[in-house]
This record gives C-alpha cells, sequence and structure tokens, in this order.
C-alpha cells in the first residue's frame, strides 16, 4: 500500500487539518480550508461527508445542522438548496462565546465537489458518515468524475460502509473502519 499514488511525495510529519481546521473558523467549511491552505499550508484536509435529502453529498461533521448553523434538522432531511440557506458560520466563537465573528458573512456548507475542484492538487481524507442507499456509490462515482482517485483516502468508521467503500473503489487509498481492527 506505501506504493499507492495518494502517498507519494509525502514528508515524514504531515500537517493535517481536522475538519479543515476547526479551532480556525467554522469547521468543514471554505473559509475554515482556506485559512489551514493558504494561512497554515496544511498538506491534507481531513473533513467528514454527509448526503441530503436529493442525494448531493456535502461537507458536515454531524448528522444534524444545529451545532454548527442557525438552522436545525437531520442533514438528509433538507435539501441543498434549504442548506445553502443556512449560516454556517452563526454559532463558531474562537473566544468561547464572546465574539461571533462569521456570523452572517456569507459561510456556507460546501459541498464535496466544490472542495475537490477548489484545491485540485490537495490531498484529502474523507470520512463518509452515513449509511444511506446510493451514499457510497455517489462518493465513488463523484471521485471518478473529479479524477480525485489518487488525492483521496476514503472511509468510514461505519464497518458496512467502509467496506463497501472499498469494494465500489478497489484502487483507492482507504482507512479502516474503527471496529474492523478490534474483531
Amino acid at each position: 500500500m506505501p506504493d499507492h499514488p495518494f502517498f507519494r511525495g509525502l514528508r515524514p510529519t504531515l500537517h493535517i487539518s481536522h475538519r479543515g481546521g476547526a479551532a480556525l473558523a467554522p469547521e468543514n467549511t471554505l473559509a475554515a480550508f482556506e485559512a489551514a491552505v493558504e494561512r497554515w499550508g496544511t498538506d491534507m484536509l481531513e473533513l467528514d461527508l454527509q448526503r441530503t435529502r436529493d442525494g448531493e453529498l456535502v461537507v458536515c461533521h454531524d448528522e444534524t445542522v444545529d451545532r454548527c448553523t442557525d438552522g436545525t434538522g437531520r442533514v438528509d432531511e433538507h435539501d441543498l438548496a434549504a442548506l445553502r440557506a443556512l449560516d454556517a458560520g452563526y454559532r463558531f466563537s474562537p473566544d468561547g462565546g464572546a465574539t461571533f465573528p462569521f456570523r452572517g458573512q456569507g459561510v456556507r456548507i460546501p459541498t464535496f465537489r466544490e472542495v475537490l475542484r477548489r484545491w485540485p492538487k490537495l490531498r484529502l481524507n474523507v470520512e463518509l458518515k452515513v449509511d444511506a442507499p446510493g451514499a457510497a456509490e455517489a462518493l465513488v462515482a463523484l471521485l471518478r468524475e473529479e479524477g480525485a482517485v489518487e488525492r483521496v483516502c476514503i472511509g468510514s468508521e461505519l464497518d458496512a460502509v467502509g467496506l463497501r467503500l472499498a469494494d465500489l473503489l478497489p484502487e483507492g487509498c482507504h482507512f479502516y473502519p474503527r471496529h474492523l481492527l478490534t474483531r
């Protein structure tokens, strides 16, 4: 596996931005990714994917929008247009709630396609958070459409999803599901 294209050229010590640098800006948003890449020179972004009601893969850790936006409800109960209307900078505060510098600044939940296109050479570590019909297939199809198979490592903490991803994309880079290694 070390010969996989995903690992080529990586230095021994990597700067990986978790959720795009969640302490820098609202997590899993273009604002956080931009800060991580441009300001901190990250080698890799770690991000999470959910699926919308209309089948779009969006970058969001939680199954609901409650913690990180001004909205409520499950991601999969919203279509992409409804998610785009939410303020993904609304709840972010770098100082424990004294200020909210990203509130009302146009920070939105991005699609995974947007991230792939915005940084076409950057490596990504991507976790598919849902076990919904067609979600794994949609992720693999998108990686192939965007020519991103060699620069993205995919997986899931959900064993069935991680295994399905490995079956669907045998040439890809995969990380192991959480429980698979402990059996």
